[in-house]
């Protein structure tokens, strides 16, 4: 008989512990049975697609499944755009997915749309839609544009020159209007000036465009940097007027250079220009403007005492 209560009893004890595990695995799985997923941190890729692929894995109904997995595991299958992803929980029900995106420095135009990209040249997003400063690049030789893989250009130390220079305008803080891409190297321009850096853009050409704009406010032309190498050496020159691709304009005629240009029809050309541009001394910091006007006359001139 005591043998048989003992028997009872341990059945029961069993039970017991049966009931108590399934009440606290159903306790737990309906208590951090996702709810609510919200994502933060991310201006450019969509919140929609980042939940899609956490959603992928069918345990992630499980609030702490998704908080240990995404601080333990490092590949998710997150999309390319994005540098780390953290999952805290703002109840046991609702997950809060932080997401750090990786930086765009720059985008070109592709066949269908705009192809933005990072400083290794990774695109990261295709939009039809223009970011503001973003810088442009434009005239950049691409072979080939895919979602969340590298650029690939005919000429790549044009490509590794024009993600120096991204990397190098957000250290000094500069917006160009756009960035262009010749066979002589890379050129920014900002308003009616163009800065000419050459294919190889170093830290000392880029820390001397700031000071010497300012220097240029309001004109047009061509700071030439391609020679210009580190620790001061090399030179600087400023071209007046000089712009790619664009023709020089003859400057109007004065009234004095008219009437020398009508004269007699008996004198030759009686008016010489010769400009030198403007031109900037790193050794000497200062701004020099060496321009010069030059009046030609043989003798022959207008004279009104002259009967004719």
């Amino acid at each position: 008989m005591s043998g048989q209560k003992k028997m009872s009893h341990k059945i029961y004890a069993l039970v017991v512990i049966v009931l108590g595990i399934i009440i606290f695995a159903l306790s737990f799985f309906l208590l951090f049975y996702v709810q609510k997923m919200e994502v933060s941190g991310n201006e450019y890729t969509e919140s929609q697609a980042i939940i899609d692929v956490v959603k992928k894995d069918p345990c992630s109904v499980n609030s702490l499944y998704l908080y240990g997995k995404y601080r333990l595991k490092k590949d998710t299958g997150m999309p390319g755009s994005l540098d780390a992803v953290k999952v805290s929980l703002k109840a046991p029900w609702s997950v809060n997915i932080k997401v750090t995106e990786k930086e765009i420095v720059g985008y070109i135009l592709a066949d269908e749309g705009y192809a933005y990209f990072d400083k290794d040249g990774t695109v990261v997003l295709e939009s039809l839609e223009v970011r503001e400063n973003v810088p442009f690049i434009q005239d950049l030789e691409v072979e080939e544009v895919t979602l969340y893989k590298t650029l690939k250009c005919k000429d790549e130390k044009l490509l590794k020159a024009v993600l120096d220079v991204t990397k190098e305008l957000q250290n000094y803080e500069l917006t160009p209007d756009k960035i262009t891409c010749t066979d002589s190297g890379v050129c920014l321009y900002f308003e009616n000036i163009c800065v000419s850096l050459g294919k190889k853009v170093t830290s000392d050409k880029m820390a001397q465009i700031a000071p010497i704009l300012a220097k240029l406010s309001g004109q047009t032309g061509t700071l030439h940097l391609e020679h210009y190498e580190d620790e001061g050496s090399g030179t600087i020159t400023f071209k007046v007027g000089e712009l790619p691709g664009v023709e020089p304009q003859e400057p109007a005629p004065t009234d004095e250079q008219q009437v020398q240009e009508e004269g007699t029809g008996d004198e030759e050309d009686g008016y010489y220009d010769e400009s030198y541009g403007e031109y900037y001394d790193e050794s000497y910091d200062e701004y020099y403007d060496e321009s010069y006007d030059e009046s030609y006359n043989d003798g022959y001139g207008y004279d009104e005492s002259d009967d004719y």
